[in-house]
């Protein structure tokens, strides 16, 4: 080692010790960085001195710009058991733009299933003239594509072999029987699955061409797909699917529109997005069943509420944030009420076994008596009833042409593209709803009807 290096090591160890003794004597509370405290600010010492420069001052976050006013977009679903002579007489009067018809699905093939009742209405000739009708009177017309269900969405989308046992589909509030399962023979052969798993070409595959091709022969003006109890796992083939079937579509009708219906929670939050990235036109938000068959009485479709999180207005702010488009969602709304057996005259009571579906138009009894008044929840926008039940009570809730009017013009404060109805024909027979609908057309139901926010 030469002289340089004997005398310059030791004086670079004692340096080194040093620095190493200032550090840990250092409070471990003691920011390393210089305070981001303006100079001047007060300390337990008094005023600080005024020697650091003042850093710039945070920007003030941005307010949520408050939207345009929505539009007037009027979307009703008609279920296949909805459908008869006296119903297309019926929709002559109903003002919307577009009328879905409910709907086809897929065997496990992935080939529509002509078997089923949903599928013969809709081709029968009742069928066609409902169709043909709506487009007389300026109405567009979609077919409704439905897969219902955990296991049979795996199977369709190709993450669960063909011979998954299959789970009874679980349809939409107030849909009435299951799809049939009446005999008849295979139209083609199921695809062949693999020894150990899934088949190699998911079923979808197959149901996107045949329904463009039904959709082709029926000249609707669009296809309506409404998966529900979609596993996050088949997320992305569900946007596959919707790719190609936009393809398919917009090859034999360029001009057709393609819609999703999505829930109302963080699953359907997340659907909507991937269907928006998919390049739909439209997501119908399903905004119902908050209050449901297994839960507390309340509002289905709740603006507001004080026993929960989940509302109209939060829904709509998960959409937003997700990335859809508020001038792409379409706020579905039920025509449908939600009745619960309690022991006592009391929404919080004890629920006596599990709710049911009230439809208003199978109750006309109770809604023409001229005695009956309502009771109105100023929260959550809906009428409710309570009357005995034996030795118990029943509390039902519904929504009104009025409760509806206040929701359909929230849609507009939201800059929503319209306003939707699950299901078209629960409403008929009781004044009122037409009107509420017509005057939604013309733009007579504005944002100023909209509830505010609860302070």
């Amino acid at each position: 080692m030469s002289p340089r290096l004997r005398v310059g090591v030791p004086v670079l160890l004692l340096l080194l010790v040093l620095g190493a003794a200032y550090v840990w004597s250092v409070p471990l509370t003691t920011p390393i960085r210089p305070s981001a405290r303006p100079s001047g600010t007060a300390t337990a010492g008094g005023t600080e001195a005024a020697t650091a420069p003042t850093p710039a001052p945070t920007p003030a976050p941005t307010p949520t710009p408050r939207p345009g006013e929505g539009g007037t977009e009027l979307y009703g679903y008609l279920p296949y058991w909805q459908m008869s002579d006296s119903m297309a007489a019926y929709l002559d009067r109903v003002p919307l733009t577009t009328l879905a018809v409910f709907s086809v699905w897929a065997r496990r093939s992935g080939a529509l299933d002509v078997r089923d009742l949903g599928y013969k209405r809709i081709t029968s000739s009742l069928g066609r003239r409902l169709i043909a009708d709506a487009h007389a009177r300026g109405t567009r017309v979609e077919l409704v594509f439905t897969s219902f269900g955990d296991q049979k969405n795996g199977r369709f989308f190709g993450r669960l072999p063909l011979t998954t046992p299959s789970v009874s589909p679980s349809a939409s509030p107030g849909a009435g029987p299951s799809p049939g399962t009446s005999p008849g023979p295979t139209p083609t052969p199921s695809p062949t699955p693999t020894p150990s798993g899934p088949p190699a070409v998911p079923p979808w595959h197959r149901s996107v061409g045949e329904l463009a091709s039904l959709a082709r022969d029926l000249g609707v003006d669009g296809i309506n797909v409404d998966v529900e109890q979609l596993d996050d796992l088949d997320r992305a083939a569900y946007g596959e699917f919707l790719r190609a079937l936009r393809v398919a579509l917009h090859a034999v009708a360029p001009h057709a529109r393609l819609t999703v219906a999505t829930e109302a929670g963080l699953r359907g939050t997340a659907n909507a997005a991937a269907a928006i990235e998919s390049g739909v036109d439209r997501v119908f938000l399903m905004g119902y069943d908050y209050h449901w068959s297994g839960s507390q009485p309340g509002a289905s479709s709740p603006v507001d509420r004080s026993d929960g999180v989940s509302t109209l207005r939060w829904s709509i702010d998960q959409y937003v944030g997700a990335g859809v488009p508020r001038d792409r969602i379409l706020l579905g709304l039920p025509l449908y009420g939600m009745s619960w057996k309690t022991l006592a005259p009391d929404r919080t009571s004890l629920v006596l076994g599990k709710g049911s579906t009230w439809i208003p138009n199978r109750h006309l009894d109770v809604l023409l008596d001229p005695a009956f008044v309502p009771s109105r929840d100023p929260l959550e926008i809906a009428e409710f009833f309570v009357r005995p039940d034996g030795d118990a009570w029943r509390i039902t809730y519904y929504d009104s042409p009025a409760t509806l009017r206040t929701k359909l013009a929230f849609a507009r404060d939201q800059g929503l593209a319209g306003g939707g109805f699950w299901a078209i024909g629960y409403e008929r027979g009781l004044p009122g709803y037409l009107a509420l609908m017509r005057a939604f057309r013309n733009g007579k139901v504005e944002r100023g009807e909209a509830p505010p926010a609860p302070g």
